[in-house]
C-alpha cells in the first residue's frame, strides 16, 4: 500500500496559546483584547485570507458598543456625582 507522504503543517502568523484564556480573569472581555484580536483577524485578511472579514466586522461593531457603554458609564457616574 503506497501512502503519500505527510504535509507538515504551517504556522499560525500569531502565538496560538496567547488566545487560550489561562484563568477566569483572561476571559474577561476588555478593549485590550477586542483590539487585539481585531488586529490579528487584520492581518489575516491583510495575507488574503477575505474569508475572515465578517469577523473583522463583528469585531469592529464590539469595539464600537464597548467604547460607547464605557462613555455611556462615565457620563452616568459624571451626573450622579454633580447631584
Amino acid at each position: 500500500m503506497d501512502l503519500a507522504p505527510r504535509r507538515k503543517k504551517a504556522s499560525p502568523p500569531f502565538p496560538v496559546t496567547n488566545l487560550l484564556p489561562r484563568s477566569d480573569k483572561e476571559q474577561e472581555i476588555t478593549l485590550e483584547r477586542l483590539l487585539n484580536a481585531q488586529k490579528v483577524v487584520a492581518t489575516l485578511i491583510a495575507a488574503g485570507n477575505t474569508k475572515y472579514l465578517p469577523i473583522f466586522q463583528r469585531l469592529k461593531h464590539e469595539i464600537e458598543e464597548f467604547q460607547q457603554r464605557e462613555d455611556d458609564l462615565a457620563l452616568a457616574l459624571r451626573i450622579a456625582k454633580d447631584d
